[in-house]
């Protein structure tokens, strides 16, 4: 019985000297990546993101605002002005851009887009 009691202890002690060793070169590459200006940003989560992924969310964010566009665009408002005031109305809101939007905003905005769409098809 000592035995066993002893072989536990003996792994675990193993076991946390694993995980500690493996935090610490993980907080030392972190630190080194922050040092060399690999990190320069964080997302809404207050995550780090790496520069090369800075620039894929640049392009999914132009993306999603030309998506936001279009989407306008079919519903009639082909100016930016009657744009911001279709989503000024829907969010309760004063913007004066669309680059402004959150992304709980731009979600409420293609939902009420998509309801605005399906209202027009029952009105047809």
């Amino acid at each position: 019985m000592e035995i066993v009691l002893l072989i536990f202890c003996v792994t675990s002690v193993i076991i946390t000297s694993v995980i500690v060793t493996l935090e610490l070169r993980g907080d030392k590459t972190l630190a080194m990546q922050s040092y060399k200006g690999e990190i320069n940003t964080t997302n809404f989560h207050g995550q780090r993101i790496l520069a090369q992924d800075k620039r894929t969310n640049e392009q999914l964010r132009v993306r999603v605002f030309e998506t936001l566009d279009q989407q306008l665009h079919q519903l009639g408002y082909i100016s930016k002005e009657p744009q911001l005031r279709f989503i000024n109305n829907t969010l309760n809101s004063d913007h004066s851009d669309l680059d402004e939007l959150t992304p709980n905003e731009l979600q409420t905005a293609f939902s009420a887009i998509l309801q605005a769409r399906e209202s027009n098809e029952i009105a047809a």
